[in-house]
């Protein structure tokens, strides 16, 4: 009755629940949630008007939408211009650099593209758009960029929604469907942003997957009719295969506040070699004969799996307990129920045995790939190469990063405050050190209450040396009344423009964009956390990789101690060499096509050694009619694999390329070995 929750963050795989890894998932959820409307036209008419009725089409109570009323926040800030200062401008006044400043303000008079926000009896030296044009476009306007216009909208997945993929989904092909209606001849609208990839490579995958379980289910059914003649074995194996999974995830569910969508991927992808067990016994009959090397194959995976839990990595120990309890379960479903079935087969007997003709060839092809394999080997631990997106999402998010100038790899200031006023100054302190166009923060938009009060005064020292030499177009009449002004009792604050709160991460809690910054120590020694998102990711996905390889010499130590209880040593060694050679070969493989080896091509290894061992355990029993189980399971589990190889999402087809391999290579190499009667076991 324990509730639990599916989780489909790839980051939580790796990520613990320490403050540190916390902020980093945070922060890469929140991003990751943005959906950027991208509306493009030859008119700049044409571009407000599309962006305004599409922003009004967008149901509100799915998207937390960033809309950008230019003129409204305009407004805002002429109410307060008095105490709003460029940060350039600012620094030339602080430093009494006034010269400076009065030529600065003569080229914005005589700009012929320059603006005029206010009149020059209350912004003689155009202050106020000096500040305006200094926070950048920040989507503000509407933006020029190869003789087209561009209106960029913002929207964000409401929690409740996002938390739930099926919904997100269903949300995502609402707008898609509001991209084709808005999309014409004059007009065209783009949709960026990590959930519109996920709509669409789930899309596909589910697509695929469902043609991969059908295209299998036809197999495993024709091989079952072509060898046992009979295709009610189908029925229990499939009871089985649901039970083991079935209780793998109430163990779970029992064990873990919540389970990766991964766990379920890898976890019972292995469970899949349970259909050895089911095999075994409809082809032999009689349990006696074949309980061995069942229990043997039963123990000697969990056993190696069990080694997991030591990991300290939480994807690696979920998979753990799923796995074994998945197969302790359909081990017991073998043993105690299928001897009470009694259903009847007419075996056929596969004579398969490896060609000597193509032993020598066969030998040297697996040396050279797997040697020159491993010298070419190269890591790749960034997420986002497991993901090649579409050619039209690729070009979407290439003209998006064309128009905004956002190419940059962006990295984080994490800045805490008691009040909204303390975190605001701690932001002006950092910026301090910063170039102004290589930072966004809240504070750009709305300077602390001291920063402004500042300014007001910066901005009145101008005036006194400057106003009467400069502004001779004024009456003496206005230029002292500008110089007799008092400060404002009020002042800008969150509250004036809340559309900025996608900077705060909480009430005492603030987020710096910050772009080309060398040293970290800039931020760091503000008292502030620095977050680099794609890099801290990387090295996380870097740590669980190399920690897997950590644990396959454990496990091959393992399984040499637990199998040397129960076999000759020689045969010990013959049961395991398939798993360590397909192992080797498959990761030299993946290298010499050109691919980098990542976390997953890791984890492949044990689903590898998991399925090679089965077939080394069952041959070694010298039951005849075991090798007859070996071959048909090895068969079904290949299929799937190839067909998963063919799928278009990378992270699946790579999984699906090395996985087949292995196995391939696996099953035949156990075949190069016999075992004598002085090998059986002691």
């Amino acid at each position: 009755m324990h509730p639990i929750k599916t989780e489909t963050n790839l980051l939580r795989a790796v990520f613990s629940n320490t403050t540190s890894d916390e902020l980093v998932v945070k922060l890469s959820g929140r991003y990751s949630s943005k959906i950027n409307v991208l509306v493009e036209s030859e008119n700049p008419e044409n571009t407000t008007e599309t962006a305004t009725n599409f922003l009004k089409s967008v149901d509100k109570n799915s998207f937390d939408i960033k809309d950008f009323d230019f003129n409204k926040i305009l407004e805002t800030y002429k109410s307060y211009n008095q105490n709003l200062l460029s940060a350039h401008t600012a620094k030339l006044l602080e430093t009494k650099e006034y010269d400076q400043a009065e030529e600065e303000a003569y080229s914005r008079l005589y700009d012929p593209f320059g603006i005029m926000l206010l009149p020059l009896n209350e912004d003689p030296f155009l202050l106020f758009p000096d500040y305006v044009k200094s926070l950048g476009n920040s989507n503000l306007d509407t933006i020029e960029y190869n003789d087209k216009y561009y209106k960029i909208l913002q929207l964000g997945i409401k929690d409740e929604i996002a938390l739930s993929p099926e919904l997100a989904n269903k949300q995502i092909k609402n707008l898609i469907d509001l991209q084709t209606k808005f999309t014409n001849n004059d007009t065209k609208v783009y949709l960026t942003g990590a959930p519109v990839h996920s709509y669409y490579a789930s899309s596909r995958s589910i697509i695929e997957i469902n043609v991969i379980c059908a295209l299998s289910l036809l197999f495993i059914a024709g091989l079952c009719y072509f060898y046992f003649r009979n295709l009610k074995i189908i029925l229990p194996i499939a009871v089985g295969l649901g039970l083991g999974i079935f209780a793998g995830y109430l163990t779970s569910a029992i064990i873990f506040p919540s389970i990766h969508v991964l766990t379920f991927v890898f976890s019972t992808t292995l469970i899949g070699i349970c259909i050895d067990y089911s095999l075994h016994y409809f082809i032999e009959k009689d349990l006696s004969k074949i309980l061995k090397s069942l229990t043997v194959s039963m123990l000697t995976t969990v056993s190696a799996f069990g080694i997991l839990l030591f990991s300290g990595i939480e994807l690696l120990k979920q998979i753990s307990v799923f796995t074994m309890t998945g197969l302790f379960t359909v081990y017991l479903m073998v043993v105690l129920f299928y001897p009470l079935l009694k259903i009847e087969t007419e075996n056929k007997t596969i004579n398969f045995s490896f060609p000597e003709k193509l032993l020598k060839p066969y030998i040297v092809i697996i040396i050279l790939i797997s040697s020159v394999g491993l010298f070419l080997v190269k890591f790749d631990d960034d997420v986002r190469n497991m993901y090649v997106p579409s050619k039209k999402l690729a070009a979407a998010e290439k003209l998006f990063s064309n128009v905004t100038g956002g190419d940059k790899k962006p990295v984080f200031a994490v800045v805490n405050g008691n009040n909204f006023q303390q975190i605001l100054t701690k932001e002006e302190e950092i910026a301090k050190n910063l170039e102004p166009e290589n930072y966004q923060s809240i504070s750009k938009f709305i300077p602390s209450i001291n920063k402004q009060k500042e300014n007001f005064r910066l901005r009145q020292n101008l005036y006194t040396n400057k106003l009467k030499n400069f502004a001779t177009f004024l009456t003496p009449k206005e230029q002292q009344k500008l110089l007799n002004k008092k400060g404002l009792e009020k002042f800008v604050q969150y509250e004036d423009l809340p559309i900025f709160k996608e900077f705060l991460l909480d009430d005492k809690t603030s987020i710096m964009v910050l772009y080309d910054v060398k040293d970290p120590q800039i931020i760091t020694s503000k008292g502030a956390n620095y977050v680099n998102v794609s890099q801290d990711v990387s090295e996380k996905i870097g740590h669980c990789r190399k920690s897997c390889l950590q644990m396959l010499a454990p496990v091959f130590a393992l399984l040499l101690i637990s199998l040397s209880f129960i076999y000759h040593p020689i045969t010990v060694l013959k049961i395991i060499t398939p798993s360590v050679i397909a192992s080797i070969f498959a990761i030299g493989l993946v290298s010499l096509t050109g691919q980098h080896i990542n976390l997953f091509h890791i984890l492949a290894i044990f689903l590898i050694i998991g399925f090679g061992l089965d077939y080394s355990v069952f041959r070694a029993s010298g039951i005849k009619s075991s090798s007859d189980a070996v071959l048909l399971s090895c068969m079904t589990s290949i299929f799937s694999f190839i067909l998963l190889a063919m799928t278009s999402f990378k992270l699946i087809s790579s999984l699906g390329f090395i996985l087949s391999a292995g196995l391939s290579v696996s099953y035949l190499t156990s075949l190069l070995f016999s075992y004598n009667e002085e090998e059986k076991p002691l």
